[in-house]
């Protein structure tokens, strides 16, 4: 699963660098865009977690 994660966010940053060198010759839609700029931040959270910690208690 970890692999798949990987190369799906290299894909989106590869994706989005290429928007970036053409600029408005880019064929990506503003929705494109915004789908992989999610997965970047889908995959930063991701990477965030384990690092928070919740602790519940009950009584």
């Amino acid at each position: 699963m970890q692999l798949i994660n990987t190369n799906r966010v290299k894909s989106a940053k590869f994706k989005l660098s290429q928007h970036r060198v053409q600029g408005e010759r880019s064929s990506l839609s503003i929705l494109q865009v915004a789908h992989l700029m999610d997965v970047l931040k889908d995959q930063e959270d991701l990477n965030q977690a384990p690092n928070a910690s919740v602790f519940f208690s009950y009584n």
